[in-house]
């Protein structure tokens, strides 16, 4: 990590403030943005390995409260296949 002297920036008051209330804040450069400056224990906090997501466990029980499959689904399916006639082999061929 490259490291530079705060005497070598000029950071405005309320940028700075902004960090220190934890908020990241973003540096644009020719209307697009270039830096994120962030206070340091925000760094550290993500920089480990962050997992995405939710854990298996909540997963699971959310699948569980799931509505149970729609027996009469594949019939109703097969009824509209059957009143629109033959379909094609790929739907999606190369053009």
């Amino acid at each position: 990590m490259a490291m530079i002297n705060a005497q070598d920036v000029r950071i405005p008051k309320h940028a700075r403030e902004a960090v220190a209330h934890h908020e990241e804040v973003i540096v644009i450069n020719r209307e697009r943005p270039a830096y994120v400056i962030v206070h340091p224990e925000d760094r550290a906090r993500s920089s480990g390995s962050a997992r995405r997501g939710r854990p298996l466990r909540d997963a699971l029980s959310e699948l569980g409260r799931a509505a149970s499959p729609d027996s009469a689904f594949a019939e109703d399916m097969a009824a509209v296949l059957d009143s629109v006639g033959p379909t094609p082999g790929n739907p999606w061929p190369q053009s």
